[in-house]
């Protein structure tokens, strides 16, 4: 799979999930415990100025007062950093180790999507999202994510029932520890 397009769809989904957030929804918490819309848009924009850092670029964040924009602008500059001549070669420093950008944009793609999810999940639209990126998300996650790395409040919890027939994204979520009913 193309990693940079998977990583430009899943930026995407998630900037146009939050096109469709109301102003009064920023409150309501996710799926994600302890946070609400708002901070799960924030913890994007974070995660995408942290790659641009993480590259030694200066972070660009956008309007502090214009959470769209900000999330835009943001989302462009972490994939320049991927799509650059070494952006999938280069090695990034991550708290949990070093790993080459083909897998830390996996990671990332990964993360984006999911709270894409879980900002669906949490304003009443529509979670099924992308099946090709869940597909591979569930792909992914199968394989990285270890019985110690699941705990209440942890980034991964048990993995949650998932009705017969539901689409990629919600196994994907249950499978990240959400509950999809």
């Amino acid at each position: 799979m193309d990693q940079l397009a998977l990583h430009r769809r899943a930026q995407d989904i998630f900037q146009a999930t939050v096109g469709g957030v109301g102003v009064d929804q920023l409150h309501l918490p996710t799926p994600c415990e302890g946070w609400s819309v708002a901070d799960l848009v924030d913890h994007v924009v974070g995660g995408n100025t942290w790659v641009q850092g993480l590259a030694g670029r200066r972070p660009i964040t956008g309007p502090e007062d214009d959470k769209v924009t900000a999330l835009a602008m943001s989302a462009d500059a972490a994939h320049e950093v991927f799509a650059a001549e070494d952006g999938l070669s280069r090695m990034f420093e991550l708290p949990f180790g070093t790993m080459p950008g083909v897998a830390f944009i996996g990671l990332r793609t990964n993360d984006v999507f999911t709270h894409a999810w879980d900002l669906a999940k949490a304003t009443g639209q529509s979670t099924d999202l992308d099946h090709e990126l869940a597909v591979e998300g569930l792909k992914a996650s199968s394989m990285r994510i270890q019985p110690q790395m699941r705990s209440a409040g942890g980034p991964f919890g048990p993995e949650q029932p998932c009705p017969e027939g539901a689409s990629p994204a919600d196994r994907l979520a249950a499978f990240l520890g959400r509950a999809v009913n």
